[in-house]
């Protein structure tokens, strides 16, 4: 089987953007023990070559988000057209991953617990006499809530001063949010639990549901658990080096309790072939934050597949054959 691994090449050459490059070339160095291999990397303008591929199978690792996300599902679009077999989510999956209302409403309408949210879209002018005090009404929270652009990724927008604890904090911060990113802001209350982060593979057509691997924060003063950016991608931040990954200690109710939520975020949220789970545990109760269809893939230690990859005795070429012959035999 010839198998091209397909990617956006860097825009702006920020670090989740060259990490999404470097992924590609890891991803085709661990196919290379069973398969033919080819690296293409992929502008905005070249989507449409995507139907003059000869290849057996795509594995599609672009990651385009923002004002941007549209085109990924455009590329995803083209491969269907083209009927060529490939990896992960399908367009409907992966577009409500890279928009967090989509996500939040689809949550609730199959009963997924997720923490209490609201969109701001806007800000309107009240008019009058205080025409430049900019308003807009905060829905009861139990504070504090954490803010999010709606349609980044790679916790772009994220960092302690994401954390708000009243509606002022708020009110300042959506505000400052929406002028510097230009999309709508997600405020959603902040779990103050351990978080998770759930890979789940397909297996026969069914969702195989991996052992939790568990992010464990830096601690320091005044700081709140939270993966920023910073701590993702900031190798000289306290956050980045005094954070890591490991498998995480469940007890059998808790680990029920993930599987279940974790097979129905699968099956009611467009889930294919590897997506990550992101959730929080506050002792038993289980709120799920978001889906990652097509998730950052490797077999970094410091990774949650990575780890729970490791848990089952899947080695980095073994995760990928698998993932590869169930994405094939879906599409038979």
């Amino acid at each position: 089987m010839k198998i091209t691994v397909l990617y956006n090449l860097p825009e702006k050459n920020s670090k989740d953007e060259l990490d999404t490059q470097k992924s590609a070339f890891g991803v085709a160095e661990g196919l290379k023990k069973n398969y033919e291999v080819g690296v293409l990397g992929i502008t905005f303008n070249e989507i449409e070559n995507i139907k003059n591929l000869k290849t057996d199978f795509v594995f599609n690792l672009v990651e385009w988000a923002g004002k941007n996300s549209m085109k990924g599902v455009r590329v995803i679009e083209e491969l269907e057209k083209a009927r060529l077999p490939y990896s992960g989510s399908n367009a409907r999956g992966y577009e409500l991953s890279c928009n967090k209302e989509i996500m939040k409403r689809e949550m609730e309408k199959n009963n997924i617990s997720t923490p209490g949210w609201q969109i701001f879209e806007k800000i309107q002018d009240s008019g009058g006499a205080n025409a430049s005090r900019a308003r807009f009404k905060i829905q009861e929270f139990s504070y504090p809530v954490i803010l999010k652009p709606v349609s980044e990724h790679c916790g772009i927008g994220i960092g302690q001063d994401s954390v708000c604890n009243n509606n002022q904090e708020t009110r300042n911060k959506v505000q400052a949010m929406i002028k510097k990113y230009n999309q709508p802001v997600l405020a959603e209350e902040f779990i103050d639990g351990r978080e998770l982060q759930v890979t789940i593979l397909d297996k026969d057509g069914k969702p195989w549901v991996l052992p939790p691997a568990e992010v464990v924060f830096a601690k320091k003063e005044g700081w709140k658990p939270i993966l920023s950016y910073e701590g993702k991608w900031d190798e000289k931040s306290d956050e980045y080096k005094l954070s890591r990954m490991e498998l995480a200690k469940l007890d059998r109710n808790q680990e029920l309790g993930i599987r279940n939520i974790a097979r129905k975020c699968y099956l009611k949220l467009g889930g294919r072939d590897y997506p990550r789970i992101d959730i929080r545990l506050r002792g038993d109760e289980v709120f799920v934050l978001e889906i990652n269809n097509n998730p950052g893939i490797d077999y970094d230690i410091e990774s949650g597949i990575g780890v729970s990859a490791r848990a089952v005795d899947l080695s980095w070429e073994g995760l990928l054959k698998h993932i590869v012959e169930n994405a094939y035999r879906r599409k038979r």
